[in-house]
């Protein structure tokens, strides 16, 4: 279930780059992470409910018609491998 919840955000993550390019430009950030519970949804910006309201629409689109292609599959497949290998040779995640 981690597994499929990283890759989730990740394909995600890579279907709002595009659209949300603008309020990146305009400094809005948004960041999304796979913790314990579930999906967590972090946006901040010069006015407090400005990238609430403009990624809270955008984020929610994208929920509700969310879909990818395999080639983007296979792309985010791999880049988690190399990400989860990447964590397993650090002795400390190791050891945990």
């Amino acid at each position: 279930s981690v597994v499929l919840l990283d890759s989730f955000v990740s394909i995600l993550a890579l279907n709002l780059s595009e659209p949300a390019y603008g309020a990146d430009i305009a400094k809005l950030e948004k960041k999304l992470v796979a913790e314990e519970h579930g999906l967590v949804i972090r946006v901040k910006g010069l006015h407090h409910k400005l990238p609430h309201f403009l990624y809270s629409q955008l984020i929610t689109d994208h929920l509700s018609d969310f879909s990818f292609t395999p080639a983007v599959f296979e792309m985010i497949k791999e880049e988690l491998k190399k990400t989860y290998f990447n964590m397993l040779i650090k002795s400390e995640v190791l050891a945990k």
